[in-house]
Formats: C-alpha cells, structure tokens, sequence
C-alpha cells in the first residue's frame, strides 16, 4: 500500500510537472514528463489519471504539429474513458479530436465532435468539475469558429456568446486573448470595426501576452489575417516579430516552418518580391526537413503501436497459462476459483451443479503403461469431459486424475444426461487397464451435487458437496455416477 501512494504521489508531480512546462511553452519537456505520468498511472491502476494523461499528452503533440501522436493518445484516451464509464472527461476527448478536424479544415467532422462534447458538458458528472467552464469554454468557441469557417457568422456569434458566459477571473486570464482575437475576427467579417479599433492596444499585446499555449499558434494566425484583412500592414510585421521571438525559444522546424509561412504571406501581400523568393528558398529547406522529421515520426508511432501489441499478445498469453492447466487444455484451480464467483452470483436462490469425477484405477495404469500413456489418457479424458459439457457448463482439471465440472442455475436437469454420455464415450475410448480392480479398461466415477449456494462459497468449498457423491460411488460400484439433490 505504502509502494503504490507512493507511485501514485510520483504521477501526480511528473503530470503537473509536464502540464507547468506546458503552459510555459517548453513542449518536448511537457510530452517527456506526462509521458512519465502515463506510465505510472496504468501501473498503480488509476484510470481516470491514466485518461487524463492520455488527453494532455494529445493537446501537447497537437501543439507541436505532430498529429499522428496527438490523434493516437486522444482516441486511445476516449476508448479508455468510455470503457471505464468515466462521464466526467468524455467531454475532454470529444473536443481535443474536433479540434484535430478544424486544424484540418474540416469544419462539418469537428462540429459533429464539438457538439458531442456539448451534451457531455450536460452530464451530471461533468457538471461537478472543477474545469467546467473553461470546458464548456473551448467547446462553445470551438463551435464558433468552425461555424464562422463555413461563413455562418450569425450561427458563430451565438456560440461565441455562449463562450463568454462562461468566462470568470481565473478563466478569462488563460483564454482571454484567444477568445478577443476571435470575437475581432468575426465582428470584422460582420460589419463592426469600431469594436476591433476600440482593443487595438490589447490585440497588439497579445503576441507576447497569451498564454494560452494550446492554441497560440492558431491565435496568431488568426490575428495575422485579422490585419491583412484590416490592411493594417505594420501590426501584421509586429505580430510576426512577437511569433519570432516564441519560436525561437521553440528551437523546432516545425515552429520555423510556421514562422516562415507567415512571414512569406506578409511579404507577398506587400509586394517584397525579392524578400519573398528568398522565403520561398528556406521554406523549401524546411519543407523538406519537416518530412524528414514527420516520416521518422510516424514510424515511432508504428514501432510503439508493434511492440504494444506484442506486449499486449505476451499479456493475454500469460494470463491464459495462468488459468489454464498445460497439459490438457481445461481450466485450472485458479480458474475454478474466479469463475465460480460468477456463478454463485448469477444463481442467487436457484440451485447449480458441480461435478467431481475421478478416473478409475489410475496408479495401475501408470504403474502398466508408463506416465506417457498415463499423460495420453488424461487428455481424452478431458477431451470427452470438455465436449459433454461444451454448451452448458464448465471443466477443471482440479489435479492429477481428478476433474470438476461447474454448471449454472438451470442446468440441473441435464446432469444426469451428460453423466451418462461421459461413461459411454469412456467405454467407446477403449483404452485398455488390465490391472484395474473394475474391468481391463478405463472407467471414470462421477458424484454430482445439486444446491443453491451460500454467496461466499469458495470453488474449493463447493467440491465438498459433490465429494459426497463421489465417495458413494468409489464405496459401492465405480464406473459409475450419483447425483445429490440438496
């Protein structure tokens, strides 16, 4: 116990950790943290941490272009929410893959996403969040925009007054120029400069002021065209100067490339040719490097998807042998117990079976024939046993030549059936035992007991009731079955 609070108290400072560097624009730092957090949160079995993980460490590869890696821990992430009903985040995912969408271009898929996140910001659970309203925030912005996109600006503005309803002190700090650059950009489009004009000064700031790490690319693209649409030429080149200087401490191609673009956009429009044509050259150069950079990417991506499923197939492989008796192929003690669990579950005051059968005389045939012939044996048996019960009930091999069968509520009618398919399908095996007390062949005895079980019955405990009716038949004939009906 102490072990694991103290995995989970490493998770929580590597997340938070990630998340400050993240929010201070140092993003390799950010993923090479939360990617730490990760890891620790599947070990100690925290799946809401674990999902939350698996969100931020999307918006970060998002915010450093990388969108395979971003659209692979969202989508991974919002299988992980549903999977494990966790209400509260859904909303998280809905939105962070529509935004992968609107950076695409595709508008009409983001909204279908943004919208699902707007219903899951209804969910009571979701509602009780802390980070609610910087939530329904992003979701109604987002919305916004995409609208604004296909030119729906009335349809836009609704969602952006939505947006700033839910702005607060703590809120509005984080998204205030996200949301001002945006609100700009589409009063601009409708009609209303004055409002624009009116937080130039604030609009100018932001270029070093907004924090908003997530979508400071986009903010500044977004203002960038804000004033070539205005015609206000030198407060494009100061943007572009204050990207500069974010880029910079960015030290990545992928922010250069960006950089680039928007310098070669200003450029061309003011008509520099001679500076434009010279952009043209070093944005080639990165171009080339940028897909050096995303091929080596996507093939991280392939080698990390490979080696988790090789790890994932180990898992499973594992975890049958765990369960399952090597020899003959049947379930094992350890299966016995966690599937009876079930099956005292689901019978509630209705009676189940459990079989105990064992195999007549089995030291002689060993004794005669040699524990390879002895090995050969036990697995028609189990064989035998495995198809008479196939579509109603459960085999163990509970150890050496003794085998359990576990039937659920409803099956007691059939015992007696399928007791004597065992001893014909024995017969037909004719496997010989000349030294056996019974007749020079194998036989099988079989005790079966019918009862409603107490609810903390063990696997081990239920064997007891059916002991007793093996024990009669061992005392009287062998080769042979009794059922008790308690």
């Amino acid at each position: 116990m102490e072990q694991q609070e103290h995995i989970q108290k490493l998770a929580d400072e590597y997340y938070e950790e990630g998340r400050a560097r993240f929010f201070d624009h140092k993003l390799e730092e950010a993923a090479m943290l939360v990617q730490n957090a990760l890891h620790l949160y599947k070990k100690c079995d925290d799946m809401l941490k674990y999902a939350t993980a698996l969100n931020m460490l999307g918006v970060i590869y998002g915010a450093t272009g990388n969108e395979t890696m971003a659209v692979d821990y969202l989508v991974e992430g919002l299988e992980c929410a549903i999977d494990y009903q966790l209400n509260n985040i859904t909303t998280l995912f809905y939105n962070n893959i529509g935004s992968r969408y609107q950076e695409l271009g595709e508008h009409e898929k983001a909204i279908d996403y943004f919208l699902k996140s707007a219903r899951e910001l209804q969910n009571p659970t979701c509602i009780k969040e802390e980070r609610h309203r910087s939530w329904a925030l992003i979701t109604y912005l987002n919305l916004a925009v995409s609208y604004y996109e296909l030119n729906l600006y009335e349809l836009s503005y609704k969602y952006l007054e939505q947006a700033e309803r839910q702005l607060d002190e703590e809120v509005e700090e984080m998204y205030y120029y996200t949301v001002l650059i945006f609100k700009c950009r589409l009063l601009w489009q409708m009609g209303k400069g004055d409002y624009v004009y009116e937080y130039m000064e604030d609009l100018l700031a932001s270029g070093e002021k907004d924090s908003n790490a997530s979508d400071y690319l986009n903010d500044m693209k977004d203002l960038c065209q804000l004033f070539r649409d205005m015609k206000e030429y030198e407060y494009w080149k100061q943007t572009i100067s204050a990207v500069e200087t974010y880029t910079i401490d960015q030290k990545t191609v992928f922010f250069q490339l960006f950089l680039t673009e928007l310098w070669m956009d200003y450029y061309q429009t003011v008509g520099n040719e001679e500076r434009y044509v010279e952009l043209c050259v070093a944005h080639a150069d990165l171009y080339k490097r940028q897909k050096a950079i995303d091929a080596k990417d996507r093939a991280t991506a392939i080698d990390i998807k490979i080696q988790l499923r090789e790890k994932e197939a180990e898992r499973k492989r594992v975890e049958t042998m765990s369960v399952t008796d090597a020899l003959t192929g049947l379930g094992n003690r350890y299966s016995l117990e966690r599937e009876a669990v079930h099956i005292i579950r689901d019978a509630g005051s209705e009676r189940i079976t459990v079989g105990v059968l064992d195999i007549d005389c089995f030291k002689q045939l060993n004794d005669t024939y040699g524990h390879i012939q002895g090995d050969r044996c036990l697995k028609v048996v189990a064989d035998i046993l495995k198809e008479a019960v196939m579509d109603c009930g459960h085999v163990y091999r509970f150890g050496g030549d003794e085998f359990v069968m576990l039937f659920p509520a409803g099956m007691e009618n059939r015992i007696e059936e399928i007791a004597e398919a065992i001893l014909q399908k024995i017969a037909e095996a004719g496997i010989a035992n000349e030294h056996s007390v019974v007749q020079p062949n194998l036989t099988i005895s079989q005790g079966y007991a019918c009862f409603v079980p107490e609810g903390t019955e063990s696997g081990a405990r239920l064997i007891e009731h059916a002991d007793k009716a093996l024990y009669y038949v061992k005392r009287n004939s062998r080769n042979a079955y009794y059922i008790i009906r308690e």
